[in-house]
């Protein structure tokens, strides 16, 4: 079977298509790596313009993420995950002129982003939560996100969102990665007033935990 028959199968393949994952995966050390750049533009340009209003889940790697969501609309697109992405990418895609952002605030219910970790460790904090604030701002109809595994302060978070009384009222499952316990109290402040499920993962742990009211089911 040649090249263009093996493509033709992909199109027709409505289970592939359907969740469709832009990158390689390595069992033995568990790392990801991008697809060839030919291998890439062929999905670009014959593929996902023939495939895209089929697609409801959608998982890329760095180099590909702008190709492949410039190349075609995803009208039926749900679920996003973007892999080892860069900041300025990151945070182009949730700008106000993006073409892009009907898509985020309309469709997306599900978001993975795992930022890069080229950037200086000390401004990573930061970074994410310029990010994490952006998502919330485009993605209004967001069920589940997930951040990982970069680390942020919540509490910057919580200082740039004072002036609201929720920060998203459709979120009900949370998976960040926090530098204290402390940071769990601007979680759990009632913001994220419809939340059930909440996975952490601390970078550093600190006992002082005062008490705090709040509605999650489940806490990891």
């Amino acid at each position: 079977m040649d090249l263009n028959q093996r493509f033709d199968r992909i199109v027709h393949d409505t289970v592939f298509i359907r969740d469709l994952c832009l990158l390689e995966y390595c069992p033995i050390d568990d790392s990801t790596f991008p697809l060839s750049d030919p291998i890439i533009d062929r999905f670009c340009s014959k593929i996902l313009p023939q495939i895209g209003h089929k697609i409801k889940t959608l998982f890329l790697l760095r180099t590909s993420i702008e190709r492949v969501l410039h190349a075609t609309s995803y009208s039926n697109l749900n679920h996003l995950g973007l892999c080892d992405i860069e900041y300025k990418i990151a945070k182009s895609l949730f700008d106000d002129e993006s073409p892009l952002t009907h898509m985020f605030k309309n469709q997306i219910s599900s978001l993975f982003i795992n930022l890069s970790d080229e950037d200086d460790p000390l401004s990573m904090g930061a970074l994410t939560s310029i990010i994490f604030i952006e998502i919330f701002n485009k993605c209004t109809n967001l069920r589940c996100l997930k951040i990982n595994p970069s680390l942020f302060d919540f509490g910057t978070v919580n200082d740039f969102m004072t002036y609201r009384t929720t920060i998203c009222s459709t979120l009900l499952e949370l998976h960040v990665t926090l530098t204290h316990m402390q940071d769990c109290l601007c979680i759990l402040d009632g913001r994220f007033d419809q939340l059930r499920i909440l996975y952490i993962t601390f970078h550093h742990i600190c006992f002082e935990f005062s008490e705090t009211k709040h509605n999650v089911g489940y806490f990891y």
